[in-house]
Parts: structure tokens; sequence; C-alpha cells
């Protein structure tokens, strides 16, 4: 009786393999080619003419790039090798073997198209049940930009990169008038007026300068001469880089609702983007923000309380409670009483209405109260309290809307709201940079950054959308 199953690989097979018996019933790739072909991909087919060779069929190259960016793939080349040697890439890309070239015009070209998609899957997991809409969980990662760091200079730089172009342009031709009288043998039967090539390579060179040195607004302004869209930011790792600051809004189940990538570091201005941003993607009203307190500004709190939606964001000030404690005098130890429209103190003297003071930025508009104190210059504690003739406190006529957002993060139920947003967005971040190694971007300017990142939160959903439907049936 033989001890081994027979050891014959040169054994012809009496019927073809079928590609469905490739990869098993639970395998993403099934969910990935289910999916895909229920996507609307005309806008993208009416881009092909009927002439010439016939190509790839669009959602073979959807199905890859889906399928690549769920399991850390990306590269056009990686892609490419996998349709060879891995049988869940043979079985989306139907045995076909498009080259990495293919793979990366597609992805370049149709960007927006593919980005798109992202709605599409998020509506399917909601009408699936998997994911509820109601609170949203907003958190920001910085990811570097395709460029290095050292091409980033200032608009002074950038003109006196420009006088150095400029005068070696002239210097080449220059030189090329003082040898006209070889041109014959030089250039033999070209007319001997195309630019040398190392003229060429200078006026590109130029042009690029000449169009980014358009772009500065201010003098003190920093531009990429690779990537000018992206900015100097600091990561979590402490290390200043070139990169984007990458937005996601998560639901409770960790399904990204929301994604955009913004050039400012800052996350304040963020906030009410990406609560329509998540609005318009999974076309259900947001009734509850979670965010850390990057994004806790007076602007934000207005912003939610017109929208009538329930914000758990706290303030810079609540994380310095060592600050507060040390200090027996600090403004948050000043009782505001509302019916008398007064401040009293820690020692129970009076700060009364004194003035009011208006701001007018280019970018935002607030009105302070000034209250200042009565019993300040016979106040036998005034030395702890403060250095000038009377106390006085600043407040802003949205402090009311931050004393209700304190409250709410102070209650228990508020609380274990806030802290849910800790089991949410880090793991998905964690995910896509360290597990996956998205630490960096392929594509270069805000429009296709945007899109290469949608990617990444399509291929997150898929992943997670496969696990759940696998662990219900």
């Amino acid at each position: 009786m033989a001890k081994f199953k027979a050891y014959t690989k040169d054994q012809l097979l009496l019927l073809p393999p079928s590609l469905d018996d490739f990869i098993p019933e639970s395998h993403l790739a099934r969910l990935v080619d289910h999916i895909v072909d229920r996507l609307d991909t005309s806008g993208i087919e009416e881009k092909y003419s009927e002439l010439g060779q016939h190509t790839y069929h669009p959602k073979i190259l959807i199905k890859l790039l889906f399928y690549g960016y769920a399991v850390g793939e990306r590269s056009g080349r990686m892609i490419a090798r996998r349709c060879e040697t891995d049988t869940a890439s043979m079985y989306l890309a139907q045995l076909y073997r498009p080259d990495f070239r293919t793979i990366n015009d597609f992805r370049k070209n149709n960007i927006q198209e593919l980005a798109d998609c992202f709605v599409f899957i998020v509506r399917l997991c909601k009408e699936l049940g998997l994911l509820t809409i109601g609170q949203i969980n907003i958190d920001s990662t910085k990811i570097k930009a395709n460029a290095a760091n050292r091409r980033t200079k200032s608009k002074d730089d950038y003109q006196r990169w420009l006088d150095t172009v400029n005068k070696k342009i002239n210097d080449i031709l220059t030189e090329a008038e003082e040898v006209d009288t070889e041109e014959d043998e030089r250039y033999g039967d070209t007319r001997g007026d195309e630019l040398p090539d190392d003229i060429a390579t200078e006026e590109k060179l130029k042009e690029k300068l000449e169009y980014i040195h358009k772009r500065f607004t201010t003098t003190k302004e920093k531009r990429n001469l690779t990537d000018p869209d992206a900015r100097f930011m600091k990561g979590g790792n402490g290390r200043i880089d070139i990169a984007y600051n990458c937005q996601a809004a998560v639901s409770n189940e960790q399904f990204i609702v929301g994604s955009e990538v913004i050039t400012d570091a800052n996350d304040r201005r963020a906030l009410a983007l990406m609560v329509e941003t998540a609005e318009a993607t999974s076309g259900a009203v947001i009734t509850e923000v979670t965010a850390d307190t990057g994004y806790s500004s007076y602007e934000n709190d207005q912003y939610l309380a017109e929208k009538n939606k329930i914000g758990y964001i706290p303030d810079q000030q609540m994380t310095k409670g060592t600050e507060k404690q040390a200090d027996p005098y600090h403004q948050d130890r000043f009782t505001y009483v509302k019916e008398r429209d007064e401040y009293i103190c820690p020692e129970g003297h009076r700060l009364r209405h004194s003035k009011v003071r208006r701001h007018d930025t280019s970018y935002r508009t607030w009105r302070q109260v000034i209250y200042q104190g009565e019993a300040c210059p016979t106040c036998s504690r005034k030395s702890l309290c403060t250095r000038q003739r009377y106390r006085s406190i600043a407040r802003d006529d949205r402090k009311a809307l931050r004393e209700q957002m304190r409250e709410r993060l102070t209650s228990k139920e508020g609380r274990q709201k806030y802290l849910k947003r800790l089991t949410t967005c880090e793991p998905i971040f964690g995910n896509l940079k360290h597990n996956l190694g998205y630490r960096h971007f392929l594509l270069r300017g805000l429009e296709k950054v945007k899109g290469e990142f949608r990617l990444m939160c399509i291929g997150h959903n898929l992943k997670k959308m496969n696990h759940l439907l696998a662990a219900t049936g």
C-alpha cells in the first residue's frame, strides 16, 4: 500500500481548474470581487477608445488595487508580481498579468473615480447593518509626502535658485555663440537650432521654479519643489517632515465613514469639514462628535451648537489640572454668576463688567467681555493673584458653550463616550501605518493624495467588513 499521495508534478489535468477553487469561501478576495462587480465604472470605461489594442477591464484593475491596499501591497510592481504568484490576486485578475505601468497609470489617471467608491462601500456597510451612524469619533495622523525635506524652501530661496538657473542658461547660450563656426560638424544633418540637453533640462527646471514662486502668498511661507502642496508637520514620533494631515471620522464599529486630507498642521479648522464629510458619505445625520483637544476651539463649540450636535471635546485647560491645583487664583477658580453677569474671586470679592473687546481677523471673529475687580488695591492676597492694579478676566461670548462641554465630559456617560474614541480611532491609524506600512504617500499633489488616502480607507473598510461578515456568517 502506498504511503504517500501521488508525486507527479508533470501530470496533465483532465479538466481545466476553476478560478473559484483558488481561494476559500470566506477569503477577502471574494468580498472584493463581489463588491467591485456591483460598482458603476461607466465613468472610467468612457475614457477608453475603441481603437487600438484591447486593454484590461477597469474592474480587474480596481479589484487588484482594492485588494492590494487592504493587505498592504500598494506598489504597482508588487501588485503585478502577486498576479503571478498569489492565488488571490490571480483569482481577481482572472489569470491576466497586467504590468506595473498599467496598474500605476490606471491609479494615477482615475484616482478621483476610485476615491468615489468609498461612498458606495460605506453606505453598503450601513445597509448591511455592520455600522451605526450617530456618534462619530474624529482623529488625525500625519503621513509623509512623496518628497524630500531638503527640497522645501522659502520664496527668497526660490528667487535665489531661479537667479542661479538663469545665469547658468545665459552662460550656456554665450558659450554656444562662441562655437557657431563648428555648428555643421557638431549637429550633422539636424537643423542645428535644437536646444542642447543641458539647456532643455535647465529650462524645465526654470519653468517649475517660476510656477512655484508665483504660488507663494507670504514671504514666511515654505513650499516643496517636488510636491508644492505638502507642508512641514510634526509627526507622532516627534520628527518634523514634509507631510499631509490626514483626517478620519470613525464609527464605533471602527469603520471609516469620512476621510479628508488637509495641508494645515493644526486640526481645529477640520472639525466642521469632517462632520459634513461623514454626513455626505454615509447619507445619515451625525448627532454626537468626539475628538481630542486638538479640535477644541470656541468656533467649533459654536458650530456644534448651531448644528444641534452634542460634542465631547476637552479643551486645553481641562488637561492642565495640575496647573489649576497649584495656583489657587487660576481663572477657573473664579465663579461666574450668570444672574448678575459678574465673577466672584476666591476671596469673595466681585469682578464687574468693565468693557467689551472685539476681534476680527481673516478667518474668525469673536467678542470678549472684560470683568475687573473692585477690591484689588485693598486685598491682602493681591500679590498672589495679579501684578496689575486690578485683576481682570476676559470671558468669550461662547464661554457658556465651553462650560457645557466640560460638564458633559466630567459626567459618567460623557467619560465613557470620550474613552470610546481611544478604541476606535487609534487602532485604525495603528493598522494603516504600522501593520500595513502606510507611512508615506506614493502620489503627489493634494487632490491625488486625497484619493490615495481614500484608497487606504477603502482597504481598511473592506478588511473590517470581511471580518464581520465571516464572523456572522
